[in-house]
């Protein structure tokens, strides 16, 4: 299922293509945006405040601020699992350590953008060089046009914006690529459709050839996730404002005239006439059952993505192997997304390497690959001692390894001076004792010598 905008291109001609791009923003699919934009705010923890005003009167929250609840994020921290530890990347069949040195925060970028691509459906990541620092850094774009062809099944172009001011004036970027002799284009336009070049690029070309945009696709979202974050972040606040009136509202009977404004508390004394009566009275409202009830509204939604949510609540902490079944679910879910990942992460390689060759001239093997980390559960610790003990025995690993597994970030040069420590510790081994036996005490026995 699409969620994205689609703009159909007639040919590859220039001038249709240029006719489609201006035309673009009249198909601007409002709904399916604001969807997204309170998402994109939802898992950001920005904004959310205006997401629940909207269902209290003025009067409510002038008792207690509202209470946002940041579910989003940790909803899709835990359903997305492929990116919590680095990928290996390798470039013609070795560790891409090179083309790592060109990339800036890709790990922690490829991980927000497969956790955004989960709650929206899809997802575009844009590869950009920056020339000062001389490398590739990544900006993610939740909201992207795709142009096709008739009949094709990948986008010639995209675009996106990157302006939009307070008089209502909006600025777009325009990506092609190169199609069948005609060289893609890049430029910004307007709602106008007036078109402007980027910099000294005066012929609106792209320079790569390829479009710098990656991008991957779930058959479904996540907006239920959004939604039951609106709803809990709704109901605790009902729940504060409960709580709050708990105290109690005074109330004043058989006073026939209007009561004063009184100035009461605990270091006061308040005199009312004869027959009167002063009481606090409290709505009805059980609050443990309010928490129950959004505790189940969490628990439902957490299990329809194969999440089990824990509360925190005092008990046994479970172990590895207990938390590696609860998780099932997800584990197989993971299974099925290394395929999606894969493909995006070529797609992505392959925008970078035209990128770093067109600024720098350094030309990296066509091939890669990325083996995403399995995921692990930890073990208790006698269970984990056993393991490792049974490995060093088996020589399975060294010394080193095990230094490792205790300190995975340790450099080589701290290892080997560790190693040496250990080393020069280790205490010398006790020399056998000779035995201390009179001479000729052993012939006596055997009665070799006379006595």
């Amino acid at each position: 299922m699409e969620y994205h905008d689609k703009i159909t291109i007639p040919d590859l001609g220039r001038e249709a293509v240029l006719h489609s791009v201006k035309n673009a923003e009249d198909s601007l699919l409002k709904e399916e945006h604001a969807k997204r934009e309170t998402a994109l705010d939802f898992y950001y923890n920005q904004n959310m405040e205006t997401h629940i005003e909207d269902y209290f009167s003025g009067a409510s929250l002038s008792q207690i601020p509202v209470l946002p609840l940041r579910l989003v994020p940790r909803f899709a921290k835990a359903r997305m699992m492929l990116y919590k530890k680095p990928a290996d990347r390798y470039v013609g069949g070795e560790l891409a350590e090179e083309y790592l040195t060109y990339t800036y925060h890709l790990n922690s970028q490829s991980r927000a953008f497969s956790e955004l691509c989960w709650l929206l459906g899809n997802m575009h990541m844009k590869s950009t060089w920056n020339e000062r620092k001389q490398r590739v850094e990544y900006h993610l774009l939740p909201f992207v046009k795709e142009f096709y062809h008739v009949g094709e099944s990948e986008p010639h172009g995209y675009s996106y914006e990157i302006e939009k001011k307070e008089n209502g004036d909006r600025q777009f970027v325009f990506w092609s690529e190169d199609r069948d002799g005609e060289q893609g284009m890049h430029f910004k336009y307007d709602l106008e459709g007036r078109m402007y070049p980027i910099g000294d690029n005066t012929e609106m070309v792209n320079p790569y050839g390829i479009n710098p945009i990656s991008r991957a696709s779930y058959p479904y979202h996540a907006y239920d996730v959004v939604f039951a974050s609106l709803h809990a972040s709704i109901a605790f606040t009902e729940v504060m404002l409960a709580t709050r009136y708990q105290m109690g509202s005074p109330v004043i009977t058989g006073v026939d005239q209007a009561v004063p404004d009184l100035k009461w508390g605990v270091d006061r004394l308040i005199s009312l006439p004869e027959g009167s009566s002063m009481q606090f009275v409290a709505p009805p409202s059980n609050i443990p059952s309010m928490i129950e009830g959004i505790k189940q509204l969490l628990n439902v939604t957490g299990q329809n993505h194969a999440l089990s949510v824990r509360w925190g609540e005092q008990g046994q902490i479970p172990s590895g192997q207990a938390l590696k079944i609860l998780s099932i679910e997800n584990i197989e879910s993971r299974e099925s997304d290394i395929p999606l990942f894969q493909e995006f992460e070529e797609m992505r390689y392959a925008v970078d390497r035209s990128i770093i060759e067109t600024h720098t001239g350094k030309v990296f093997d066509e091939s890669y690959a990325v083996d995403f980390a399995e995921t692990d559960f930890p073990d208790d610790w006698s269970a984990e001692k056993d393991k490792l003990m049974f490995m060093m025995d088996n020589g399975l690993i060294t010394q080193k390894d095990l230094m490792r597994h205790f300190n995975p970030d340790i450099t080589d040069a701290e290892l080997e001076q560790k190693l040496e420590e250990v080393e020069e510790e280790k205490p010398e081994p006790a020399e056998p004792e000779t035995p201390q036996v009179p001479a000729f005490e052993g012939l006596r026995k055997l009665g070799k010598v006379d006595q």
